[in-house]
C-alpha cells in the first residue's frame, strides 16, 4: 500500500512543473501588449497538429498543460482534443520497455497522432459553442487573472505557486484514489479487457477513461501479454489523457463543456479502434 501512496506522490509531483509554468505563463499573457496576438497563434489554424504533436511525448503534464490553457481561453476545444487523442500518458513508455517491435510503436504513434489532429480540426470547423472566454468582472481587479496583484512578484510567483499547490493536491488525491483502486482491482479490470476482439475497442476505452496512468499501464501490460488486441490498445490510450481531462471539471464555467470534449474524445477513441478492426492492422 506504501507503494501506491508513494507512485501516487510521485505521479502528482511530475506534473507540477508543467502546472506552475502553465499559471506562469497565464499570468505573464496578462501582463503584455501583444497577448490577443499571441492567444489568437495559439488558437490558430494548424494548432491541433501541434497538439498532436505535443501529445505524442509520454508524460501527462502535457494534457494538463493544454487543458489549463483551454480554462483559460487561450487555446479551443478541438485543439485540446486533439492532445487528449494524441497522449498515451506512461502506455508508450512501458511499450518501448517491454520489447514490443518498432514497427507497431511507430504505428501506434503515427495513427494516434494523425487521427488526433484531423478529429481537432473537425471539431474547430463543427464551430459548436465548446470554446470557452474568460471575461474578467472588472478591469484590474480580476482575481482569476492576478491583475489584482500589486507586486510583480505577487503576479509572475506567488499567484501561480497558489494555484499550482491547489491543482497539486488535487491531481494527488485522485492519483491516490486510482491507485488503490488498481491496487485491489487490476486484475479485474485485465480480465475485463480480455473479451471478444470486437468488444475489446469498447471495453478499453471505458479503461482509459480513468484519469490516473495506471490505467494506461494496464492497458499496455495487457497488450504486451497477448490479452488485448493492437486495436483495443490504440482505443484505450487514446480514451486516455491523464489527469488532464480532470481538470476541465474544476470550474464551473468548463462542466458542460468539459462533458462534451469527454464525451467527443471517448466516441473517437472507440471509433477508431473499430477502424483498425476492420482494416486488420496487427490483428
Amino acid at each position: 500500500m506504501w507503494d501506491v501512496i508513494l507512485d501516487a506522490l510521485k505521479d502528482s509531483l511530475i506534473v507540477i512543473p508543467f502546472v506552475f509554468l502553465i499559471y506562469f505563463l497565464m499570468e505573464l499573457l496578462e501582463g503584455l501588449k501583444s497577448k490577443n496576438k499571441i492567444e489568437k497563434a495559439l488558437s490558430g489554424k494548424f494548432a491541433p497538429l501541434v497538439a498532436g504533436a505535443t501529445g505524442i511525448i509520454p508524460e501527462c503534464g502535457f494534457s494538463v498543460m493544454c487543458a489549463k490553457l483551454y480554462d483559460g481561453g487561450l487555446i479551443t476545444a478541438g485543439t485540446l482534443v486533439a492532445a487528449f487523442l494524441s497522449t498515451s500518458d506512461e502506455g508508450l513508455v512501458v511499450l518501448i520497455s517491454s520489447g514490443v517491435s518498432v514497427w507497431e510503436i511507430l504505428t501506434l504513434v503515427g495513427v494516434k497522432f494523425a487521427y488526433a489532429a484531423i478529429i481537432g480540426f473537425i471539431v474547430n470547423a463543427a464551430k459548436k459553442n465548446l470554446n470557452v472566454t474568460h471575461v474578467c468582472p472588472e478591469e484590474n481587479k480580476c482575481e482569476e487573472c492576478g491583475e489584482q496583484a500589486e507586486r510583480l512578484i505577487d503576479r509572475l510567483l506567488f499567484h501561480p505557486l497558489k494555484h499550482t499547490l491547489v491543482t497539486f493536491i488535487y491531481i494527488f488525491a485522485v492519483n491516490l484514489l486510482f491507485g488503490i483502486i488498481f491496487y485491489f482491482f487490476g486484475e479485474n479490470i485485465k480480465t475485463f479487457l480480455q473479451g471478444s476482439v470486437y468488444f475489446q475497442p469498447l471495453a478499453a476505452s471505458l479503461i482509459g477513461l480513468i484519469p490516473n496512468c495506471g490505467s494506461s499501464i494496464v492497458i499496455t501490460e495487457a497488450y504486451t501479454s497477448g490479452v488485448l488486441s493492437f486495436a483495443g490498445l490504440v482505443s484505450g490510450l487514446s480514451a486516455n489523457s491523464g489527469v488532464g481531462i480532470l481538470m476541465i471539471f474544476r470550474d464551473k464555467k468548463t462542466r458542460k463543456k468539459g462533458l462534451a470534449i469527454l464525451a467527443i474524445t471517448v466516441v473517437s477513441s472507440i471509433v477508431l479502434g473499430y477502424i483498425l478492426l476492420l482494416c486488420g492492422i496487427f490483428a
